[in-house]
């Protein structure tokens, strides 16, 4: 909003020829005038939405990383995944079919575990070692995924691999918040969640 101000000059009450000097002088001041109301408005919404993600976020993470895992196995379950190429070549020394069968079944178990949120703790045991399997995948075929043997210069088979750090660090995230220690104690964070529940 823009607040005109002016600033009159002395001898406004004089004939208009003696005046003109002074009308030449005068000066017209424009200031901008914020509007406070707006900020407040945006900063509230601002911390709702962080707040809702706060809440959130962990579980749509659990969410989209078991429809990930049941989605892959699906297709290698019937026989339609692209990685079945790369699995040949790279696990050479196992039965192409019943092996990309078991790692199928593999990650459908794995998939339905994270999306009920049942014996998540086991899941994600399963999950760590299907990954830790595929990092494997890099000492048996080097070849394949690293031009010229240089780890740095990946192909698109060691990109399609190494991208699974993502998947690693998102079960780290899932079981540091959504898996209760042992000791019974609730997992850090959880009272933070409760709590904003309440509010």
């Amino acid at each position: 909003m823009k607040v005109i101000t002016g600033q009159a000059v002395a001898g406004e009450d004089e004939p208009a020829s003696r005046r003109l000097p002074t009308l030449i002088s005068r000066q017209v001041y424009v200031r901008e005038v914020s509007v406070h109301a707006s900020r407040v408005g945006a900063r509230e919404y601002h911390d709702r939405l962080i707040s809702l993600l706060q809440r959130r976020s962990v579980t749509a993470l659990r969410v989209t990383l078991g429809l990930v895992f049941l989605w892959f196995g699906a297709l290698k379950l019937f026989d339609s995944s692209p990685v079945t190429e790369l699995l040949k070549h790279t696990y050479w020394f196992l039965p192409l079919k019943p092996f990309a069968a078991a790692l199928g079944a593999w990650e459908v178990l794995v998939g339905v575990g994270l999306l009920v949120k049942r014996a998540l703790r086991f899941t994600l045991v399963l999950v760590c070692l299907h990954l830790a399997g595929t990092f494997t995948a890099l000492l048996l075929g080097p070849g394949l995924f690293f031009h010229a043997g240089n780890p740095l210069w990946l192909t698109v088979e060691g990109e399609f691999v190494v991208k699974n750090l993502v998947l690693v660090a998102a079960g780290l995230v899932v079981a540091g918040h959504e898996v209760r220690p042992l000791g019974g104690t609730r997992p850090r964070g959880e009272d933070a969640r409760n709590a904003t529940d309440r509010s």
